[in-house]
């Protein structure tokens, strides 16, 4: 494989991925409306903090990685972690939106220790996802193998031509948030946030009944 058939073959296979509904997206979003799109931005870059030293992991230790993963006790302790967390950030997420509608006033507070650091939202919501863990073993993997192969600066280049997508995408989510605060009076961006909050718990229930009970009830 050659370099731009690998750029475009890695763009083709990502995407589906980066444009997924999910709990980063909604994450971002939410985050958005706080820190304007630096809020997506952040939570991009926590996801690279985790995926890229992963990636590299992989491509050195593919069968050790595949086993853990598979293994249910491991299975089980991350969809429970991801799932506490996620139920965590919509209930801050959802009490905010619910305490904006009843005063009727948008007071955006941009003080770290009010909501999640988004860089440790990215950091979480990727390390502790299983599903995000086995994309990389199925459907990402060939990517990782054809890269390695080629060598370690292919590696490095089929992750930029990955992760950039990621960035793009989450500050535009990012951004998305920061318009829906310009946009909507007071009632109608808490009802936002409670939404939000609403779809995150949607996700951690339908990760959880996934996980335990390999029930899925969201089309994607």
């Amino acid at each position: 494989m050659d370099l731009l058939s690998l750029v475009v073959s890695t763009i083709a296979i990502s995407v589906s991925g980066v444009l997924s509904p999910g709990p980063l997206t909604a994450s971002a979003i939410a985050m958005g409306t706080k820190r304007r799109a630096k809020g997506g931005f952040l939570i991009a870059f926590g996801h690279m903090l985790f995926e890229f030293p992963y990636v590299i992991m992989i491509a050195s230790l593919y069968s050790t990685i595949e086993f853990l993963l598979k293994n249910v006790i491991v299975s089980y302790a991350l969809a429970f972690a991801i799932s506490f967390f996620i139920l965590f950030f919509s209930y801050m997420t959802v009490k905010e939106g619910v305490s904006i509608i009843r005063s009727e006033s948008i007071r955006i507070e941009r003080d770290e220790k009010y909501m999640f650091n988004p860089i440790l939202v990215g950091v979480a919501l990727t390390g502790l996802n299983p599903y995000f863990l086995l994309w990389w073993l199925s459907v990402g993997l060939p990517l990782i193998r054809v890269s390695a192969d080629m060598d370690f600066p292919f590696l490095l280049l089929m992750y930029v031509a990955h992760i950039w997508m990621d960035y793009f995408w989450l500050s535009l989510m990012g951004l998305a948030g920061e318009g829906s605060v310009k946009i909507l009076k007071s009632k109608g961006y808490g009802l936002l946030l409670v939404i939000l909050g609403a779809v995150l718990i949607l996700f951690a229930i339908n990760i959880s009944l996934e996980t335990f009970f390999n029930f899925s009830f969201l089309p994607f």
